[in-house]
């Protein structure tokens, strides 16, 4: 006996549960915008959100395009470490520093040679 009451309730259950599905599917349709004949302010917001919602659509993809993109060169960047970092820049200073060195002797030659002389 409780088996019978069990499935008439069960399609209850069914018919209400499609029904929501239904209203659900209703509601999430894109409605088409308002004509600006019959309602010109509300056309003029259905337009601006058309055009925000596709121009928030554009920014998340460039978004995701630029992280793979990042991604890809961070992948193709060589594993730096500090030490590694360090060095290199310590042999840039000397290398710098002797480029001054030989630019001062090279100006301090050509003095001595009139060039510059007033």
């Amino acid at each position: 006996m409780e088996d019978k009451g069990f499935i008439k309730y069960l399609g209850v259950l069914v018919a209400v549960g499609l029904a929501a599905f239904g209203i659900t599917k209703l509601l999430q349709r894109p409605r088409k915008p308002r004509s600006f004949r019959e309602d010109p302010i509300g056309a003029l917001k259905d337009h601006s959100e058309i055009v925000a919602s596709k121009a928030q659509a554009a920014g998340e993809d460039a978004i995701e395009r630029l992280q793979a993109t990042l991604e890809e060169i961070r992948d193709r960047l060589p594993d730096v470490n500090s030490k590694q970092f360090r060095r290199t820049r310590k042999d840039l200073n000397k290398r710098v520093a002797d480029l001054s060195s030989q630019a001062q002797d090279l100006v301090k030659e050509l003095r001595a040679n009139g060039m510059f002389n007033r």
